[in-house]
């Protein structure tokens, strides 16, 4: 297995450095501007004089303050303006791209399996996730638009795919070999390969709802001389016999669909674990919708509203881990590995 990176480049120049400079505004805007925002908030909730317990009241409170309001506008703009030059400066080379994934797809190490005819369920579709225009299905190129806004996204902690690395590499493993892993939700395979780094002599699968992003996936992996498996496939529906998995792993892929799709995704991890196997859920953390109310239920409201997030408040509110619990004999509901708290870990065992 070489080591090495794999990401996209900018066309020009001059995209390169109108992207370095949107980095630094979400840099700016999730540090100097969320601490500001913060600290206004805390004071509007102080002089309320009594906790909040509904989003309404908590947005009515804080919505006035020019400093929320400015974090907020940079978050979006910021946003508007990567996705739009990203796609630009990739689509300069769309040609030479599109050729590269298909390439990639003659080649290992590791495969891609996908189908030009899967129809996407409604939920999918009905929102560009995270603003990205035509999300993770509509456009060939998606895998790589992705790559690159996440990079910006994480503003230099997953360059290298650092993060993904070390969060893959704190997660608990199941007693007994871990000979098969399955990466539900997988995006653009950088937890996939990480478990691959992690586990060598394990068989890994990632697999995707979305078409461009496991050839992306593909293509990454390969070209690290990673040898992984991709296939197109919603987690909510797995072709997999039962029980072929030791473990199964899925990052922040909940708060991105409705209820029932959850409940569909964790009878199905169920359903393919072999015995004493463990799932690992990465994702927000829950709370009761009662209050009282934070900055971060705030900002959840507003990634709800206005970043492409139509599912995330309903299931930071939700009961996901009595939904758990009723699956899987034993659930450790808050073995979190990132210090920041903002993402919590369920380990789940059957």
């Amino acid at each position: 297995m070489t080591q090495g990176t794999f990401r996209p480049s900018a066309s020009t120049l001059a995209d390169h450095d109108y992207l370095d400079y949107v980095e630094g505004v979400r840099k700016f805007a999730k540090s100097a501007m969320d601490a500001a925002a913060r600290a206004v908030v805390e004071d509007v909730l102080a002089e309320h004089g009594e906790p909040v317990r509904d989003v309404p009241t908590l947005r009515a409170l804080i919505d006035p303050s020019p400093v929320v309001g400015l974090r907020n506008r940079l978050l979006r703009s910021q946003q508007e303006m990567m996705w739009r030059r990203i796609h630009q400066t990739l689509d300069a080379r769309r040609g030479e791209l599109l050729a590269e994934l298909e390439a990639a797809e003659q080649r290992g190490p590791g495969s891609v399996h996908w189908d030009p005819d899967l129809a996407y369920p409604e939920y999918f579709t009905s929102a560009d996730i995270h603003l990205q225009p035509e999300s993770y299905e509509g456009d060939d190129l998606a895998g790589y638009i992705y790559h690159y806004g996440t990079n910006i996204f994480y503003v230099g902690r997953n360059d290298d795919d650092r993060a993904k690395q070390g969060t893959v590499d704190r997660l608990p493993l199941p007693e007994g070999p871990t000979e098969a892993v399955l990466d539900l939700a997988c995006s653009i395979g950088q937890s996939t390969t990480a478990l691959k780094k992690r586990l060598p002599e394990a068989r890994v699968t990632g697999i995707d709802l979305a078409a461009p992003m496991v050839r992306y996936a593909h293509l990454r992996a390969s070209t690290l001389g990673i040898d992984v498996d991709f296939r197109q496939e919603s987690a909510a529906d797995l072709s997999f016999e039962d029980g072929t998995f030791d473990l199964v792993y899925c990052n922040i892929l909940f708060h991105e669909v409705p209820r029932e799709t959850a409940e569909q995704v964790v009878a199905e991890a169920h359903r393919v674990l072999r015995n004493g196997g463990m799932f690992i859920v990465q994702d927000f953390g829950n709370r009761s919708p009662d209050g009282p109310m934070t900055m971060q239920d705030y900002t959840r409201n507003i990634d709800t509203n206005f970043n492409g997030e139509p599912f995330a408040s309903r299931f930071v509110y939700s009961d996901f881990l009595d939904l758990l619990r009723a699956t899987f004999a034993d659930v450790d509901p808050d073995a979190s590995p990132d210090p920041s708290g903002i993402r919590q870990m369920r380990v789940c065992r059957k």
